[in-house]
């Protein structure tokens, strides 16, 4: 999109530098540095270790930009959840299509299409499910827009290295007890 306007408006702070979209701070960085970090992190503690370590991260950090988006926005339940894929969308993470949204009953079916976390170029990461860090996101949007303090896990059950597109999925309608679930 050279020369063309961004599909989310960035705010550049004259004097730090500092980038902010919708109000909150942001960092522009190439994806293989993404990738090849997340790599690195799994070839030290493996993936199942690494999903632990960014899902706590990855939930309180979906729940934090609900709640900033709502006050600002004024959006709640099924309404927050689709401004938020639609906004990761507009900043490069991937195409995400809803197929299932209802956060009353903890439910979620989420496509994600040219997802940003696949291997790249120069990446050595080979795994069979590379996108599972939205697995966290998707939790922290659904419990923000539940007002529940715990929801149903969300898991990637396709991934795009071995599909065109990647999906995440609730286990069903219900909710998950685990305290160390909350944001």
């Amino acid at each position: 999109m050279q020369n063309e306007e961004l599909p989310v408006p960035v705010e550049v702070d004259r004097y730090t530098g500092k980038w902010s979209v919708d109000g909150l701070p942001m960092v522009l960085v190439p994806q293989h540095l993404l990738v090849n970090n997340m790599d690195a992190v799994e070839q030290r503690l493996g993936r199942d270790e690494s999903a632990l370590l960014f899902r706590d991260a990855g939930r309180r950090s979906a729940f934090h930009w609900c709640a900033h988006e709502s006050a600002r926005l004024g959006l709640s339940g099924a309404a927050i959840v689709r401004h938020y894929l639609d906004r990761l969308s507009r900043r490069g993470w991937g195409r995400f299509e809803i197929d299932t949204l209802d956060p009353s009953r903890g439910a979620l079916s989420v496509r994600v299409r040219h997802s940003a976390l696949l291997p790249v170029d120069g990446s050595s990461r080979s795994v069979d499910r590379a996108c599972y860090l939205f697995e966290a996101w998707f939790e922290g949007a659904l419990q923000y827009a539940s007002g529940e303090p715990g929801i149903a896990p969300v898991h990637e059950d396709r991934c795009g290295v071995n599909a065109d597109e990647c999906r995440f999925t609730t286990d069903g309608p219900g909710r998950c007890h685990d305290k160390q679930r909350r944001p």
